[in-house]
Parts: structure tokens; C-alpha cells; sequence
């Protein structure tokens, strides 16, 4: 099987930009909200292979060939592509998240299966028995927030608020155990009426408009999207990440997060579970969350790509769904990819290339997406652009 280029689904979600993607791919901007491309075959927007015989869903042509696409992942992932590739672009931010590990994704469908909770149903938390790591990679300025601050600077964020609502009823949940204080903490305020959580917002968006910090912009900026949300004081417990293009944050399970803006290159394992903790009008279930969270302080670690070979860098995370890569091609010279053994999907977000295997060639331009099959053992990139790419890792045996 030859490579063969993609045709891929938009999502238009009320988050998004109305530039980047309409750009990336050469169409005209409507003035609607292009909020992700996806590059995979996920149930809700699988992407289309423009193939010789016609054009044919990819997850049709997977069923249909799973060897050649997938090579020897084909009954590790049970002729499915385990992950889903995606540019993400925020214009306003998304909802404050979790996602469960693969025990609790497994008991979690299972148990609302069982209590004959509808699939699409609001309140469910579990749509898959799958976990979801996920990377972010920015392609622009990009600002995220992701795992737990230190429980005493978390105290002290809360303590320059002068509010009464944390000193009586918050407060007293910080014991000299770090994560047992984070826990009781979050659970505090999770659990406060509306009245009690009012009050404690007032206080932070008070004491944003006096401040100059990040984390103050960032409150007033939460509270003109919504009321008397949890996610508003978010940035006081989070931690606060402005990531650079090139920069790259990894979630692994139980880590809360959620991206405020900016664009960037997304690569997750296949699934939909999304437990949610702020910043939304969709269903909080507060109890459910409690239970994947990690509640250890979170060491800010922003990850940058390791050199593989010339031209070829690669993100290191230690999902075993799949492997984001950047390719850096310049001045007309070759990065040659040699003894491949997976599936792999590249996009091209700047310049222009050609795809060389056999004696066969594909042009590349900015927007242009491929999917390389297993049973491609190498192929050659020449040009001047910049290509990423995502693939499974290899068993080591």
C-alpha cells in the first residue's frame, strides 16, 4: 500500500479561532469558530483517504487492510488507530479537565453501562473504556494550566484574597501532608454553596483588578466568560504555563489541566473520557473526579523536542499509544526515515516538501496531511518546511 494524502474533519466548536485552521488549510474564512482538525479514524470525524480507487473513510481502509496500515500493532490495538492527531486552536478557553487511567476507564464504562446510562447521555463521564494521555505542542503563544500548584503556594494565593469564605470554611484543609491537603482543599471548594463560592470570587476578582500578575489577568479573563464557576480561581491552585512554539506539555492520568488559548498540535490516545472540574456549562461530577484525580504538587515541566537524528526531533512521553515528532526540513536537504514499522500521519504547517518512497513521489504543501502505512519500510523528505508527525512507538523486545 502507498501513502495516500487525507482529507480531514473540522470541528466548529464556540471555543475556536477564526483564523488559523481556515488558513492552515488554504480555505476562506467564514467568520465561524474552527476549533480542531482531526487526523485519524475516531467514530465522530474519521478522516477520508484520497486513494486511486476513489476516496474511502480511514477507518474503512484500516478494517479493510489493518497489516499493511498498521504492521505489527494490528492485534496489539485491535485493528483500530490508537490514537487521534489534532490541530487544537482557542480563541476562548476550554473546559478544566481530567481524564481517568485505563483501570478507571474500564470500571467507569462498565458501571454506567450497567446502570443504562445513554451513551450520549449529559451526565455521562465514561464514553469509552479507554484512557486519554494527551500532548500539546504549541504552534503559537499558548496558554495553559496544568496540575496542582504547591499546597502552601496554594494557601497563600488563597490568603491574599482577604476572604472570609476560605479563612472559615477552606482554610482548615491544609494539614502538613501535601497531596492530603491538596485533596481536602479541592474537595472545599468544589463543595461550596453558592452563596459561599460567590463570595470567595468576588474576593479573587477584587483582588485581580489591583494585581498585575498572569494569574490575576487570567481570573478577570475566566470571569467575563462565566458566573460563579469553580474555574474561576483556577489559576490561584494550577499551575500556569505560557508556552513558546515548539513547547510542549504532556497530561498523563488524574492530571487536571485546561488550555486558555492559542494554537497548537494535539496527539491523544483514542477516546472520549473527559471528567470536567470548571469552566463549563456541561455536566460536573464532582464525586467522579475526586476519584481519578492526582493530588500530588505538580512540578512544572514543559517539554521541549529531543534531536533523534539531523532533522528529525522527537517529544519523549511515556504513552505507548503514540509518538509526536517534528521534522525540520531546510534548504532543499533530505531527512530520511529508515526500517519503520508503524502507521504514521504527518501535516505540513509551513513551506512545501516531496514524499519519496520507491521511485515514486507526493508533493506537500502547508496544510497538506498523509498517512504513511506500516508497509512503507522507509521514505525520504526534501524541501524546506516543517512537518509533524505521529506514529506508535515500536515494541522493544
Amino acid at each position: 500500500m502507498k501513502p495516500f494524502k487525507l482529507i480531514n474533519k473540522v470541528q466548529k466548536y464556540s471555543w475556536g479561532t477564526r483564523d488559523y485552521i481556515p488558513e492552515l488549510l488554504g480555505e476562506d474564512k467564514s467568520g465561524e469558530h474552527w476549533a480542531e482538525l482531526w487526523m485519524g479514524d475516531h467514530p465522530r470525524g474519521t478522516s477520508t483517504a484520497v486513494m486511486e480507487s476513489g476516496n474511502i473513510p480511514l477507518n474503512q481502509v484500516i478494517m479493510n487492510s489493518s497489516h499493511e496500515v498498521l504492521g505489527e500493532d494490528t492485534i496489539r490495538f485491535g485493528n483500530k488507530l490508537p490514537f487521534l492527531f489534532k490541530v487544537l486552536s482557542a480563541e476562548s478557553p476550554l473546559s478544566i479537565q481530567a481524564h481517568p487511567d485505563k483501570n478507571q476507564a474500564e470500571e467507569g464504562f462498565r458501571d454506567e453501562n450497567l446502570k443504562g446510562i445513554a451513551l450520549d447521555a449529559f451526565n455521562r463521564n465514561y464514553r469509552d473504556d479507554n484512557h486519554k494521555p494527551e500532548i500539546i505542542c504549541a504552534l503559537t503563544p499558548f496558554t495553559a494550566m496544568c496540575g496542582f500548584r504547591d499546597d502552601k503556594i496554594i494557601e497563600s494565593n488563597f490568603l491574599k484574597l482577604k476572604s472570609q469564605v476560605f479563612a472559615d470554611k477552606i482554610q482548615i484543609s491544609f494539614t502538613e501532608n501535601p497531596e492530603n491537603s491538596i485533596k481536602l482543599f479541592f474537595s472545599a471548594l468544589m463543595s461550596l454553596g453558592k452563596d459561599s463560592l460567590g463570595s470567595l470570587i468576588k474576593c479573587a476578582i477584587s483582588w485581580a483588578e489591583s494585581d498585575k500578575s498572569l494569574e490575576a489577568d487570567l481570573i478577570q479573563k475566566f470571569a467575563t466568560y462565566y458566573n460563579n464557576d469553580p474555574g474561576i480561581l483556577a489559576p490561584l491552585f494550577l499551575n500556569v504555563y505560557n508556552l513558546q512554539p515548539g513547547e510542549a506539555l504532556y497530561q498523563g492520568p488524574g492530571e487536571l489541566h485546561a488550555y486558555v488559548e492559542g494554537t497548537g498540535i494535539e496527539l491523544m490516545s483514542n477516546s472520549d473520557n473527559v471528567l470536567r472540574g470548571g469552566l463549563t456549562p456541561k455536566h460536573v461530577d464532582v464525586e467522579e473526579l475526586l476519584k481519578v484525580l492526582n493530588f500530588n504538587p505538580s512540578v512544572k515541566n514543559i517539554l521541549k523536542p529531543v534531536e533523534k537524528e539531523q532533522g528529525c526531533f522527537e517529544y519523549l512521553t511515556p504513552s505507548n499509544e503514540f509518538i509526536l515528532n517534528y521534522l525540520k526540513i531546510e534548504n532543499s536537504k533530505s531527512v530520511e526515515i529508515n526500517n519503520r514499522k508503524s502507521i504514521e500521519i504527518i501535516l505540513c504547517i509551513s513551506g512545501d516538501a516531496t514524499l519519496s518512497f520507491g521511485n515514486e513521489t507526493i508533493s506537500i504543501v502547508r496544510g497538506d496531511s498523509l498517512l504513511v502505512p506500516a508497509s512503507v519500510n522507509s521514505y525520504t523528505l526534501k524541501g524546506s518546511g516543517e512537518i509533524f508527525s505521529a506514529a506508535i512507538p515500536r515494541i522493544h523486545k
